[in-house]
């Protein structure tokens, strides 16, 4: 995983003024957990006009998968972690809601090489696994990705304590960008690294859906 601590103290920062803000014009303030595609999260509403809230929220989780692309057997390891700063649009006045901001974005997906026979087939060309040795390598996004979505919930809403939300929006993280390494000797030949930027490529273009990661999370929240 990447690091994530720089992000925090972006994060925590914006917390902290907009608390502030808060604080002097509304004092509504919420804490809420919830559960969904970008894993489980903590997040914190704060109301700052009648209708418009801001949302401070963190994610993670981790998710196991095997998939085979051109020829090769990969263990994959999807690792969820967003910061997410939002801002929450009740133009009706009630619970619907639109929802748009930028998300720090450390998803990543880790993958590994596996086979049964004692050869890989890159880019279909043959080679040896003691030549190869492990083949490895990860797929990264954006780290900047904007949001837009829609909910239901106003955490911050009128003559409740609790409330239960939903969030449905699109996460726009960018074209996968994959990565791959090998331990062999092999690996610094000039020849094998071109076939290996072709199963780069052929992994990225398998990953491409993740461009457009769908976000749907349901949740609840506490006034205080």
């Amino acid at each position: 995983m990447k690091k994530h601590l720089q992000y925090l103290i972006v994060v925590f920062g914006s917390i902290m003024v907009l608390g502030v803000t808060a604080r002097a014009d509304t004092g509504d303030i919420a804490l809420g957990v919830k559960a969904g595609t970008l894993g489980l999260g903590a997040e914190m509403t704060i109301g700052i006009l009648p209708h418009l809230n801001a949302r401070i929220g963190l994610n993670g989780f981790t998710y196991d998968y095997d998939e085979k692309i051109d020829e090769i057997d990969y263990d994959f390891d999807l690792n969820l972690f967003t910061a997410a700063l939002l801002a929450d649009w009740h133009f009706l006045g009630g619970a619907f809601r639109l929802s748009a901001g930028l998300v720090l974005n450390q998803n990543e997906i880790d993958f590994k090489a596996r086979t049964d026979n004692d050869y890989f087939i890159i880019d279909d060309v043959a080679y040896s696994t003691e030549d190869v040795g492990d083949l490895y390598g990860t797929i990264d996004f954006n780290d900047i990705s904007p949001y837009l979505g829609i909910g239901w919930g106003n955490a911050v809403g009128e003559n409740k304590r609790l409330c239960f939300f939903i969030d449905l929006g699109v996460l726009f993280q960018g074209s996968p960008q994959a990565e791959m390494s090998a331990t062999g000797s092999i690996a610094s030949d000039p020849e094998f690294q071109r076939h290996l930027k072709n199963e780069e490529k052929e992994i990225e273009d398998e990953t491409e859906n993740f461009k457009f990661y769908p976000v749907i999370a349901i949740g609840i929240a506490y006034k205080f």
